[in-house]
């Protein structure tokens, strides 16, 4: 069945209208017809059945709004604190993070970030990435699009970070804790656990990793430094790895 995003400010009661990019998918990609019945998330956990009721000329309306009680969010709040990359690469971050169930994705700049953006490149890079987790949200059935926010100084977004919330940091001069042993002792001391704060945080180095600086001042506000076994990972790689050993160890995955 073809799914379809709609903003919840677009709804009232049972009916609800597309916007114009949805609405020409519907009708001119896809090409359904009034009686159609399809799926309509709103991007905040809540997902429907409809049917289609209305299309003039490139608005959709959709009727009949069912619940499908769907709930394919992570038990965890994850939130992805990734170095801001060159190129495709942190498109390609950006969506499989997404895909595995990320919750919001803060691009930072670091001490060796490649990347140079000022207020209006940034800004125009975090509507794209907003754009791809939005359309990867979509794509693999997610009722929740992840946040992305506008990058920032390293400094910045971990002077601001929540030290109830657990931080992990994957560093390849970690010669203690694994991220398994870690995530372990996170549950054990109740962290992770029913009660807690619901958010876990994973920090992921640009090109070249983060500095020995940047990582003790991340542990000044309790972050934890871990191990990704005996490889180095690009700053591409880094991240979906963590996140999927995570959302496996979290139960996620059954």
């Amino acid at each position: 069945m073809h799914r379809f995003l709609f903003d919840p400010m677009n709804r009232i009661d049972e009916r609800l209208r597309l916007d114009r990019e949805e609405s020409l998918h519907l009708t001119r990609v896809l090409r359904l017809r009034v009686g159609d019945q399809v799926l309509a998330f709103d991007g905040q956990g809540n997902e429907f059945t409809a049917f289609v009721a209305e299309i003039k000329g490139d608005q959709a309306v959709l009727e009949g709004l069912l619940p499908t009680g769907a709930s394919r969010e992570a038990p965890v709040r994850l939130c992805l604190l990734q170095g801001v990359a060159k190129g495709e690469k942190m498109d390609l971050v950006i969506q499989k993070a997404t895909e595995l169930g990320v919750g919001t994705i803060l691009p930072v700049l670091t001490e060796r970030s490649v990347v140079r953006l000022d207020a209006a490149k940034a800004k125009e890079r975090r509507d794209r990435w907003q754009k791809i987790a939005r359309e990867a949200a979509k794509q693999c059935r997610r009722t929740v699009i992840p946040e992305v926010q506008t990058p920032a100084p390293w400094s910045e977004v971990i002077a601001r970070w929540d030290e109830a919330c657990p931080l992990l940091i994957p560093w390849e001069e970690e010669r203690g804790k694994g991220l398994k042993q870690v995530l372990a002792d996170l549950r054990e001391e109740g962290s992770l656990s029913d009660g807690s704060p619901k958010i876990l945080g994973l920090a992921i180095g640009p090109e070249g990793g983060l500095t020995a600086a940047e990582v003790v001042q991340a542990q000044g506000k309790g972050a934890r430094s871990v191990g990704l076994g005996p490889r180095i990972l690009r700053t591409e790689t880094a991240g979906i790895a963590a996140l999927a050993a995570i959302m496996y160890e979290l139960g996620d995955w059954g």
